[in-house]
């Protein structure tokens, strides 16, 4: 019996284009959320540059003369996915002038229909579409990551889960940021495994474009940026304290090619993004300000944590237990519209493994297994070296970050540390399961399963 890591490649096409339909289908049935209204809106920027032709619509204005509410969300947000729901209205002969309306978080549902937020219905469909898309294409990717970090088996279980965990499916599926946002970050992964495959100067600049592609999908991304870089940099700053200086020449090209990674990223970051042409420096300090402000607002309006230990709570709730969170203001609750669609959406089949996120019991148990995961790929001699480091930087620090970072218990700021989760998770079931499968030449009656 063939093990499954000698199963033909075909079979990995067939499995990952099943869990794509799976993603995709459920995109035009999940609940509706008010920041699909306003992501829709944004895509104007897409008409102002490339039907109108018209730069100045979109550049930073330093005084805030023109459309403020504009800006404040042009350089607050990703432009991945707005320009993609942008050309699709193009497609279909929307303008700036008959979009729908931005969602006011101050009102309740009824005043946003009344006023025209919602998005128009075929519009919306095609855009979800496109973050599913995304989403899909995250999972292919990271499929392909996990199996060259360890092993088939792992990559298969690790996909599968992937692709049917609910707040995944919730976010990734709707007309937001999430499907781009969790690209992105596989981009920049699948990069930085096959750079340190083999360095080259053209995995160097590839690394670069991913990375690039991720901050401008969601800001947030530059932190997993960051923290693959220095997995990367590891290895030949290593080499250089061990050796005394005596391969220099090697570390010195494996660390400027990794500058070059860094200055494509910022290249393919200012090209994706318009606004910061005219004053990238006073831009940039601009947006720290105003991410730091939008989450200092969000806590004022919604409720945040007050405390470190509510903080720690939050984490194991939303990234071990993986409490699903359909919207994060609570009153949305009240609307029979809304309520209708998750239960809908609940009873379709199409919403994932629901029994994620409904357990405490369950969320410690993915607690011990990640754990158990995690020592046991860092201590696994027949991986590669520079793989588990990569991996162990990347969770680590992408934990330590979100952990201190998050003030809301809202389930989309953890979404990101969900793959790792399952990483960890799905290669701590597939070595308990290798140790207890018995060795085939032992006595010659085995049959190896997983290898």
């Amino acid at each position: 019996m063939p093990t499954l890591e000698r199963t033909p490649r075909w079979v990995d096409a067939l499995w990952l284009g099943c869990l794509a339909l799976y993603i995709i289908a459920g995109a035009a049935i999940v609940p509706f959320h008010g920041d699909e209204s306003t992501l829709m809106v944004m895509g104007r920027d897409y008409h102002y540059l490339f039907v109108q032709g018209d730069l100045s619509k979109v550049l930073y204005d330093r005084q805030w003369r023109v459309n403020p509410h504009e800006q404040h969300l042009r350089i607050l947000n990703g432009t991945v996915s707005k320009t993609i729901y942008g050309w699709l209205q193009s497609l279909n002969g929307y303008g700036p002038r008959n979009l729908n309306r931005n969602w006011n978080w101050r009102r309740d549902y009824d005043f946003n229909a009344a006023q025209g937020a919602i998005p128009d219905g075929e519009l919306l469909r095609q855009a979800r579409l496109a973050s599913a898309l995304q989403l899909a294409l995250a999972a292919a990717l990271f499929f392909q990551f996990v199996k060259m970090i360890s092993n088939r088996p792992t990559a298969y279980l690790a996909s599968a889960l992937f692709a049917l965990h609910p707040n995944m499916l919730i976010n990734g599926r709707r007309a937001m940021m999430e499907g781009s946002h969790i690209l992105g970050l596989m981009l920049v992964l699948i990069a930085a495994a096959w750079l340190i495959q083999e360095r080259r100067w053209w995995r160097y600049a590839l690394l670069g474009v991913g990375a690039g592609v991720a901050i401008a999908a969601k800001h947030p991304n530059v932190i997993v940026c960051a923290l693959v870089l220095l997995a990367c940099a590891r290895a030949p700053i290593w080499r250089l304290l061990r050796s005394r200086g005596r391969s220099w020449q090697r570390s010195t090209m494996d660390l400027t090619g990794l500058a070059l990674a860094g200055l494509v990223a910022v290249i393919v970051f200012l090209l994706l993004n318009p606004a910061w042409w005219r004053e990238p420096l006073t831009v940039a300090g601009e947006v720290v300000e105003e991410r730091q402000q939008l989450l200092q607002n969000q806590v004022k309006a919604f409720g945040g944590y007050n405390s470190f230990g509510e903080q720690v709570s939050g984490f194991f709730q939303f990234v071990f237990v993986g409490e699903r969170q359909y919207f994060e203001v609570s009153h949305w609750n009240d609307y029979d519209v809304i309520t209708a669609q998750r239960e809908a959406y609940e009873q379709s089949w199409l919403a994932g493994l629901l029994f994620i996120g409904g357990s405490g019991r369950l969320g410690l148990i993915f607690l011990l297994l990640s754990a158990f995961g995690a020592i046991t790929l860092a201590r696994d001699p027949a991986l590669p070296l520079e793989g588990r480091w990569l991996v162990l930087i990347w969770i680590g620090g992408g934990a330590l970050a979100t952990l201190w970072l998050t003030p809301l218990p809202w389930a989309r700021y953890y979404l990101p540390l969900l793959p790792a989760v399952i990483l960890l998770v799905s290669y701590a079931l597939t070595s308990l399961a290798q140790s207890l499968i018995k060795d085939p030449y032992a006595k010659g009656d085995g049959v190896a399963l997983l290898d």
